[in-house]
């Protein structure tokens, strides 16, 4: 019987090597996820320039266009970088709706200062492009879940009636809040606001006719 061939075994130079060459590919993507993250946030998707990632990131165009081929294969990376931190940090389960909607709405404040928050806006913002699209949907409706379970759960704990719309509750709170610069009392008395609301009754789902108008009844004419 043959003897079988020694095993070769990598060298600790060629493993250093390989570690090396890892690290740097990181640290590529890391350097052009950073820049990219910037450029949206400064140009939005239409005005997204990869000449300008290329440039900030320092880094051959070849390298960038090698990982990806176009705008939007960097822009969704860009995407799933970005939605990693908000898997990992889910939306408050406090078991009341009020303090849920408290520490959410602060949390998207403080999210909203930050480079990513204004890169997200602008997407957002152009969502009326089907690439653009295409690019969040997941996301957008991942994370609208998230927010939505918190009404959910309100009504599953009798918080709010049945029929109550978790939807517009939050399209409600989210106007008011946005209706001015944030601070705790305004944000903790519009989610009062909306809550009763909603416990009332003025939020429940089916057609909506709009609010009537009082109108005075016509003068009479004078007798000539």
């Amino acid at each position: 019987m043959l003897a079988s061939p020694p095993m070769r075994r990598t060298s600790g130079s060629a493993r250093r090597t390989q570690g090396v060459l890892g690290g740097r590919s990181e640290q590529v993507v890391r350097r052009v996820l950073d820049a990219a993250i910037v450029e949206l946030a400064r140009s939005g998707y239409a005005g997204f320039r990869m000449d300008e990632v290329v440039s900030m990131a320092r880094v051959n165009k070849t390298t960038i266009y090698r990982r990806w081929p176009s705008r939007a294969a960097l822009v969704t990376a860009l995407v799933d970088r970005m939605r990693i931190p908000l898997r990992e940090s889910p939306l408050p389960d406090t078991g009341q709706l009020e303090r849920d909607l408290v520490e959410a709405f602060r949390r998207r404040s403080t999210v909203g200062r930050k480079i990513e928050g204004r890169a997200w806006a602008r997407l957002l913002a152009e969502r009326h492009s089907p690439e653009v699209e295409a690019i969040i949907k997941d996301a957008v409706d991942e994370r609208r879940g998230e927010w939505r379970s918190m009404v959910t759960r309100a009504i599953a704990r009798g918080e709010v009636p049945p029929g109550t719309d978790a939807q517009l509750l939050l399209h409600l709170v989210r106007a008011i809040v946005d209706a001015r610069r944030l601070d705790t009392a305004w944000l903790v008395l519009a989610v009062r606001t909306v809550i009763a609301g909603a416990r009332a009754g003025t939020l429940e789902r089916g057609p909506r006719s709009s609010p009537r108008t009082h109108v005075p009844p016509a003068r009479r004419r004078k007798r000539l």
